[in-house]
């Protein structure tokens, strides 16, 4: 029977360093790999590093009515670009996902997974309630100067929810 790996990851899907931890996962017979990619809004995506897949008066009353009335139109316009912020997330981080799914059955092994929230530990959380079986979790994070989930020590909160080990890859810097 072959073993089971979690992957958490999101920009650095296609680097080397991580690419290079699935080849050593299915040397060892773990060839089964659930990917998950919780969304990086845009905001928090870096252009420091490339390392993955490449991927885009009688009238106050009046006035006060019109202030209201223009206040609302800001505050749906944006609402509207929050919501094409997280859509554009949602499409990069399930781009990178398909190329990853991709590369690990090039490589020899076989891979599903989602996308998740853009809370990366209630994405791990929310995926180990419903999937099982791991022998091991991977967080793939940008370079130690790069990465948000590394400031949030993502790796050890992780490790805190599961019994199975959580390695750690840090990109190599560009």
């Amino acid at each position: 029977m072959t073993g089971r790996c979690l992957i958490v990851a999101n920009q650095t899907l296609g680097g080397d360093e991580l690419e290079a931890s699935v080849r050593e996962c299915i040397g060892r017979d773990v060839d089964r790999f659930y990917v998950l990619v919780p969304i990086t809004k845009l905001e928090h995506e870096t252009t420091d590093w490339s390392g993955g897949f490449p991927l885009d008066d009688g009238g106050s009353m009046e006035r006060a009515r019109a202030l209201v009335e223009a206040n609302r139109r800001r505050q749906e316009e944006a609402a509207r670009k929050r919501e094409a912020m997280l859509e554009d997330a949602r499409r990069r981080a399930q781009q990178r996902l398909d190329r990853m799914i991709e590369r690990i059955a090039h490589l020899g092994g076989e891979a599903e997974g989602e996308t998740g929230t853009d809370d990366p530990l209630e994405a791990v959380r929310s995926v180990l309630k419903r999937e099982s079986a791991f022998e091991e979790i991977i967080v793939s994070t940008l370079p130690a100067r790069l990465s948000r989930w590394l400031k949030m020590d993502l790796p050890n909160r992780i490790a805190r929810l599961t019994h199975v080990p959580v390695t750690t890859i840090e990109a190599e810097p560009d």
